[in-house]
């Protein structure tokens, strides 16, 4: 169904339904992940303009304001700073790990502040052996008003710091 049929009531409901459907992951509450972008990670806007983000930090699943971290952001049109993290928006554990240490596939948005003033949402998206081929590898990233949606494949992970 397209968008225009669904009109903004619906289009505002199927966005709701997305980020309420799964919930987030539920962990007891001393439980710690490092999210990293082990290399540059790309990814690219509808005209065609890419966004490069290096960086790492911390988070707790059931505590959205327990994060840390951040790192560097580049845009093809020059511009480039650093960036911080805010807020945890959501996290999803997927199917796949690698033990010891414990590195697992998932899906996090941070809510992320640049340098420059503008704000936006920071997506780490990681695939190890047994992920769904559905999850990407990768980083994603808005800033301002532009989306950098289309994601060009880059090492990320998601590692348990604590908790079970």
């Amino acid at each position: 169904m397209s968008a225009k049929k669904l009109g903004p009531f619906g289009i505002t409901i199927a966005l709701l339904l997305l980020l309420v459907g799964n919930g987030p992951v539920r962990a007891s509450g001393d439980t710690q992940f490092k999210w990293v972008i082990a290399s540059s990670a790309s990814a690219l806007a509808a005209d065609g303009s890419m966004i490069t983000l290096t960086g790492s930090g911390t988070f707790q699943p059931d505590d959205p304001e327990e994060v840390t971290g951040g790192g560097t952001w580049m845009v093809s049109t020059g511009a480039s700073g650093t960036y911080h993290v805010t807020e945890l928006v959501r996290f999803n554990l997927a199917p796949g790990s690698i033990s010891n240490p414990s590195i697992h596939a998932g899906l996090a948005f941070l809510r992320i502040a640049y340098s420059d003033g503008s704000r936006g949402v920071l997506a780490v998206s990681c695939h190890l052996p047994g992920t769904p081929d559905a999850v990407a590898e990768g980083s994603t990233a808005s800033k301002g008003f532009v989306d950098y949606f289309n994601l060009q494949p880059a090492g990320t992970f998601f590692q348990q710091l604590s908790g079970s």
